[in-house]
C-alpha cells in the first residue's frame, strides 16, 4: 500500500481516498467512452494507460494524452496464465501534468445498464490480476545460471 500515513498525501494533494492504495503496475487499455457516444472512430477513443496503484474506490494511472474530468471510460486490463481478461467501468475525477505524462485519478461506477459490467462486481478479480504483476517471476538457481545443471 502507498501512502504517508503521517501526512495522509501525496505529492503535496490532501489524501481524499477511503481505503488503502495497493500499488501495481498493469497495462490498461481504455476506451473513451463519452468520445464514442460523440461519433469518434473507435480507434480514436483508445488510449493506453499504465496503472499505479487502486482501492477499492478507484486506481491512478500515467497516461499520455489528457483525459477530461467526468468522462466515462473502459479499463481492460489483460489477462494472465490463470485469469482471462478483465473490463471495470469508470470516470475521471482529475488529470493533472507531470512532465511529459498525465496522472489520471479514476472513480471506479457503474457507466453501463448492464450489472456485470459493474466494476464492484469484478472487484475481487482486480486484486487476483493485481498479485499475478506484483509476484517476481521465479528466479533461476545459482546452478542453473552456471549451466551445471
Amino acid at each position: 500500500m502507498v501512502s504517508n500515513p503521517e501526512t495522509g498525501s501525496w505529492s503535496g494533494q490532501r489524501e481524499r481516498r477511503q481505503h488503502g492504495r495497493f500499488s501495481t503496475r498493469i497495462p490498461i487499455n481504455t476506451r473513451r467512452d463519452d468520445l464514442l457516444r460523440r461519433g469518434q472512430a473507435e480507434h480514436r477513443a483508445q488510449c493506453r494507460l499504465q496503472m499505479q496503484d487502486f482501492s477499492l474506490g478507484g486506481l491512478r494511472a500515467d497516461s499520455p494524452v489528457p483525459l477530461r474530468v467526468n468522462e466515462r471510460l473502459t479499463l481492460r486490463l489483460p489477462g494472465s496464465s490463470t485469469h482471462r481478461p478483465l473490463a471495470l467501468t469508470g470516470r475521471v475525477v482529475h488529470c493533472r501534468r507531470r512532465e511529459e505524462r498525465y496522472v489520471i485519478g479514476i472513480e471506479f461506477c457503474q457507466t453501463q445498464k448492464d450489472l456485470a459490467a459493474s466494476p464492484y462486481y469484478q472487484l475481487p478479480r482486480l486484486f487476483s490480476v493485481a498479485f499475478d504483476y506484483s509476484v517476481e517471476p521465479p528466479r533461476l538457481t545459482e546452478e542453473r545460471e552456471n549451466g551445471s545443471a
